[in-house]
């Protein structure tokens, strides 16, 4: 018997299936990869390298879906790099450009929303790079750093918060601001943004409770507010954000799961295009088949489910343009899983889909 999420899918969706491209990103030597998904069954297949390129585990597409920009890190180096690609018709890759990071272990990249600048995370020095775009000087490429900012700071962890670990960097909405999380030392870093040159300048930060460790985030639809997913408390704390200034001020931080459980962690954050729902992944560190997608309502942070993940270590996630198939990178499961998502609801339900990939990191929907 059809289960529920399933039998509303088919019986809503038309009756020739599109094949979706789907990007992944791999903590590996061996590049992106590209996959097709069937949108009216939600099955992979397809599987190729779409490029080699070194531990592309975060990736970005630019606004006119013609170029992929990849954080990356010769194997043996510390310091990382960011590097662009032009897409093919048959969903292979071609490197433009390559320009380093400046800091050590890039973890995440970002675009502003006309891409016209680019940003990563540090994580291993605890810093953050901006670079242009527009003045790349040829198109799809990425100019040398614009403006790099090493962050200062340390929390109450011993073990994880001795010195600062820059997790992810976000552009708002309007393109005025440019948050960084930063797990080291449990600051949003804020930066003012000169969207012509790239160039960031320090605006203050927003604190997480202490210990809390923050590492991604996502806006709300109308970007007045930011909600940061907090790894090592597991815990969203929703800040209200002043589009003028940038500030953030700290409004509440609720749990992602019902009860708090001791060697897990969360890793990514995303919020439903309808600005309706917050999908959390949460990591069980020692493999004891606890990994879930928690499902939120944005508009009181209350959990409507916990999803079983289906994979280990929900590194990242994805969901498709119709909102119809939601996309779980299993890190140390070497899986891509395919759950249904139900469009009203926001709820999530496992399909029999999926492909194996060496340590899938991202996963991007061109």
């Amino acid at each position: 018997m059809l289960k529920p999420i399933l039998l509303s899918l088919l019986t809503t969706l038309p009756l020739c299936a599109d094949q979706i491209p789907v990007y992944l990103g791999t903590r590996t030597d061996k590049g992106i990869f590209h996959v097709e998904l069937n949108s009216e069954t939600g099955e992979l297949t397809k599987l190729k390298n779409a490029v080699k390129t070194g531990f592309p585990a975060s990736l970005a597409i630019s606004n006119d879906r013609k170029y992929i920009y990849a954080v990356g890190k010769t194997k043996g180096e510390k310091i990382g790099y960011v590097a662009s690609f032009s897409r093919n018709d048959d969903g292979s890759l071609k490197e433009i450009s390559k320009e380093s990071s400046k800091g050590e272990l890039p973890c995440h990249i970002s675009l502003d929303s006309g891409s016209k600048n680019l940003f990563t995370a540090n994580y291993g020095g605890g810093s953050v790079s901006s670079f242009s775009l527009s003045n790349a000087g040829k198109p799809g490429g990425v100019s040398p750093v614009v403006s790099f900012h090493q962050h200062v700071g340390s929390s109450i962890d011993p073990k994880r918060q001795k010195a600062p670990h820059a997790h992810s960097i976000y552009p708002s909405p309007d393109d005025k601001h440019v948050y960084a999380a930063d797990l080291g030392t449990d600051d949003v870093f804020i930066y003012s943004l000169d969207v012509a040159t790239g160039k960031m300048t320090a605006a203050g930060s927003g604190k997480v409770p202490a210990g809390g460790g923050p590492r991604h985030m996502d806006f709300s639809q109308s970007g007045d507010k930011l909600y940061v997913l907090n790894e090592m408390k597991m815990t969203i704390s929703q800040f209200a954000r002043n589009a003028d200034s940038g500030g953030l001020t700290l409004e509440k931080t609720m749990p992602v799961m019902a009860e708090f459980q001791k060697k897990m962690s969360c890793s990514e954050i995303q919020v439903s295009a309808d600005g309706k729902f917050i999908y959390a992944a949460c990591r069980d560190l020692d493999n004891k088949g606890r990994d879930v997608i928690s499902v939120l309502k944005a508009d009181d942070l209350s959990i409507i489910q916990e999803q079983p993940s289906g994979v280990w270590i929900p590194r990242h996630f994805g969901i498709s343009p119709s909102g119809k198939w939601f996309l779980i990178a299993g890190q140390s499961a070497n899986r891509v899983i395919v759950h249904a998502r139900d469009p009203k609801t926001g709820l999530l339900e496992v399909t029999e889909h999926s492909i194996e990939l060496e340590r899938p990191m991202w996963v991007l929907f061109p």
